[in-house]
């Protein structure tokens, strides 16, 4: 198999920008304690224990959205995985809306990929907003998958949708950074599943929907 290193540079250029705020907050927190001990110091760690938490939320996510593996295996793969989502955004401008009653079972590959498309909706919202995640049973081992953005000013952003969609983008192949790289990589991982991407933008929306098919 061959591996571009340039997509493995680009990840991990994104990961460290999405951890190095939490990180720079646990160091400025335990600062602020040693200047302040016992006067207020408690403020200071109250700063720290949300970053770590928070810090963690990201590493679980990432793990399993980037690398192989990455859940527990102590409850359902997508119970497990809108966990990992919710902590993700916790705290954040965004909220998640994503009911997991009657939900379809899709495969890790398919977990994977959904964590990807919430990673570049994410990025339509630049101003917060909700995100509503669906799955349904397509019938035989079809499966659709929805993550509908919904917020002031929502939009995919060129550079990221020539990333999400490089075959036949206009202006040619995408110029890969870190701030698109995950829309490539989420490209790829549908293109793995032989699945079709489809996304829908109207006035301060936008909608993903995936089709995998058995």
């Amino acid at each position: 198999m061959q591996v571009d290193i340039k997509v493995v540079q680009l990840l991990s250029s994104r990961l460290c920008h999405d951890l190095i705020g939490p990180t720079g907050a646990i160091h400025n927190g335990m600062e602020l304690y040693e200047e302040m001990g016992g006067d207020g110091g408690g403020d200071a760690l109250k700063m720290v224990s949300l970053s770590v938490a928070q810090l963690s939320a990201r590493l679980g996510f990432f793990r399993m959205a980037f690398g192989l593996g990455g859940l527990s295996g102590r409850q359902s793969a997508i119970s497990e995985a809108r966990q990992l989502a919710v902590g993700f955004l916790e705290g954040g401008r965004i909220k998640l809306d994503w009911p997991l009653d009657g939900e379809a079972e899709p495969s890790i590959p398919v977990i994977k990929m959904l964590l990807n498309v919430i990673l570049v909706a994410v990025d339509a919202l630049p101003r917060g907003g909700t995100l509503s995640v669906s799955l349904t049973d397509r019938g035989g081992a079809a499966i659709g998958v929805s993550v509908k953005a919904v917020g002031e000013g929502a939009r995919l952003k060129e550079d990221l949708r020539r990333a999400l969609f490089p075959v036949g983008a206009v202006g040619g192949e995408p110029d890969l950074n870190a701030h698109n790289i995950h829309g490539f990589f989420c490209h790829q991982l549908v293109h793995g599943l032989a699945a079709e991407l489809d996304v829908s933008e109207t006035e301060n929306e936008v909608l993903f929907v995936v089709l995998v098919q058995g």
